[in-house]
């Protein structure tokens, strides 16, 4: 038997090979977080595999020490790199923090110049050969600086595990078998490990079977039975693990994961709080069914996973506030198509909803006050063009002929058109979305408006003192132009007789059973006439603005009132007020 036949480098060679051959499998999956730097990994075992080979095949002490001091050299450099793969792995970016990954790496390299320069001998100190058959073995006599080598190495190697252990708390059945193949690998190594290092302390009993072999050499041969395995099951970096932090826990909607068995795996706080729980307790581990009870909708939307759901939006009540959440269920498939599970998702979609209807809202108002401003430019462009037209006829006469006489007929044009431009103020500032609504009495709002009229005579009979809701200025507006229609058309003189009483009018104010009455003993409306009163521009005055009752529809539509002409007990006007809501209502 020669070196190169011996077992101790056949096996050195084929774990080589099987380094490599994994990392080839690792490059062609390298599009999967974490397998670009796996394959990196891999490919330093094998050098670091093939670095033993030389090691063995040279036969002098002198010769074997470059491969010695290269093999230790790696050491670190290997433990940070795996701490990059599991940070990319596992997706935990607080791993690559510069304060966290800074010192681990700044210590890496420190301990790869101690190994190079060994400075007194702290690192080995002697160097000898163990014959074995054709081979001579190295026996090292390792120093402090060795074990603190060591302590770094396995210190950041063991904590990466941990990391990846924890992982299978969090993860859910589909993506455990990764979880498995990478915790399989990590026990090969400390196993492999302990044999390597007890025959260099007093503190363990030399366990290795074969002396100064490092069997730690031959870990691809070990670690290449799961990874071959989870190779051919199809699930080796085909997927990672759903990462906890970044994809669930910083979400801002409600996330469930759900596993083939229909178990919640994950879940996060808003998750949580949607189904009633605290929003720092773990996930509940519970049938998606049982957590989903409470929230029957949310239920309904899991069960129909890949079917069409009519309504899948959820309305409930969280911490007081009322809030919706559209749900989307989305079925997971492994790499082979069967299904794996399921992620529930419910995004809040409440300020979307609250914008949708305040846009709602301020579209109705725009229409509205288009509308209005249709109304004013045809008032400005017909009615009020008329006494412009006057008060400019005379103003031209007076400078051609001097005559002044004609100031009184000036005077009333204005006026006129002051009273226009006030009652289009008065309808242009009406708007639903502008309304004061408070507890107003009927009997006070209707003297305080008699107050501001000129009554001419007239007499105002409140019998009763009811309360409404409504917007108390814009009441005002309703019975003062109400009052004023009664007045100015409710006597005209060539029906004075007929009025009775010296042509005295009286206007009454009074309840209805969802509203009130504004009522007078006047003249009254012509059936055929009543639908147009309340019209923009109606007037049978020439005096008139025809805008004084569009107020008081206006006013009525703000409010969402109803507005009916009729005629009194009397014979005389009456407009009633429907759908008024009273305090109590």
């Amino acid at each position: 038997m020669s070196a190169l036949t011996h077992p101790v480098v056949v096996l050195g060679g084929l774990s080589t090979a099987l380094s490599l051959c994994l990392a080839a499998v690792t490059w062609h999956q390298r599009e999967t977080r974490g397998a670009r730097t796996y394959t990196l990994l891999l490919v330093a075992l094998a050098v670091w595999t093939a670095l033993y080979v030389g090691q063995l095949l040279v036969p002098t002490a002198a010769g074997k020490r470059p491969w010695f001091v290269a093999r230790h050299a790696m050491g670190p450099l290997f433990a940070v790199a795996f701490w990059l793969f599991t940070a990319r792995y596992t997706d935990r970016r607080e791993m690559l923090d510069r304060r966290l990954l800074g010192p681990i790496a700044a210590a890496g390299l420190a301990f790869v110049g101690l190994v190079l320069l060994n400075p007194g001998g702290l690192y080995w100190s002697a160097l000898s050969l163990d014959p074995m058959g054709p081979l001579l073995l190295l026996e090292l006599t390792l120093g402090p600086l060795f074990w603190l080598n060591c302590v770094y190495i396995f210190g950041v190697v063991a904590a990466a595990h941990v990391v990846i252990v924890s992982a299978w708390k969090r993860t859910f059945d589909s993506y455990r078998p990764q979880l498995l193949v990478m915790t399989a690998i990590g026990c090969v190594e400390f196993a492999l490990a302990v044999l390597f290092l007890s025959e260099h302390t007093a503190l363990l009993p030399a366990l290795n079977p074969w002396p100064n072999v490092q069997l730690i050499s031959y870990g691809a041969i070990i670690a290449a039975l799961p990874i071959g395995w989870s190779y051919v099951n199809g699930f080796f970096f085909d997927r990672r693990p759903l990462a906890h932090r970044a994809v669930i826990e910083s979400m801002d909607d409600a996330v469930y994961v759900v596993d083939r068995e229909g178990t919640i795996r994950y879940t996060n706080p808003l998750g949580n709080r949607l189904v009633g729980r605290p929003p720092d307790a773990d996930p509940p581990t519970a049938p998606a069914a049982e957590v989903f009870a409470a929230r029957p909708t949310l239920l309904s939307c899991y069960e129909q996973a890949g079917d069409a759901v009519d309504d899948a939006t959820l309305a409930c009540e969280i911490d007081g506030e009322q809030r919706f959440y559209d749900i989307r269920v989305s079925t997971i498939t492994d790499s082979i198509g069967e299904p794996s599970g399921a992620v529930v998702v419910g995004r809040d979609i409440t300020e979307e909803r609250r914008q949708r209807g305040q846009l709602r809202v301020r579209t109705a108002q725009l229409e509205r006050q288009n509308e209005r401003m249709d109304q004013f430019g045809q008032y400005v462009s017909h009615d009020l063009r008329n006494p412009i037209q006057v008060a400019s006829g005379y103003v031209e006469l007076a400078r051609e002929t001097r005559d002044l006489s004609r100031l009184d007929d000036i005077d009333r044009a204005i006026r006129r058109m002051s009273e226009m431009v006030e009652d289009l103020r008065e309808l242009t500032a009406v708007d639903r979305d502008t309304l004061d609504v408070e507890r107003v009495n009927v009997a006070r709002a209707a003297h305080t408006a008699w107050a501001h009229v000129d009554t001419d005579g007239a007499t105002l009979r409140v019998p009763d003192n009811d309360i409404i809701l409504a917007d108390s200025d814009y009441l005002l507006h309703v019975f003062e132009n109400l009052f004023r229609n009664s007045i100015d058309h409710g006597r005209p003189d060539e029906a004075a007789d007929a009025i009775g009483d010296g042509g005295a009018l009286t206007v009454t104010v009074g309840p209805l059973d969802n509203g009130f009455f504004v009522a007078d003993d006047g003249v009254g409306i012509p059936e055929s006439e009543r639908d147009a009163v309340l019209d923009h521009g109606y007037t049978t005055d020439d005096g008139g603005t025809g805008l004084g009752m569009a107020i008081v529809r206006t006013v009525a539509d703000a409010h969402e009132w109803a507005v009916t002409v009729t005629e009194s007990e009397s014979g005389g006007a009456r407009f009633e007020f429907h759908r008024v809501e009273a305090p109590g209502e």
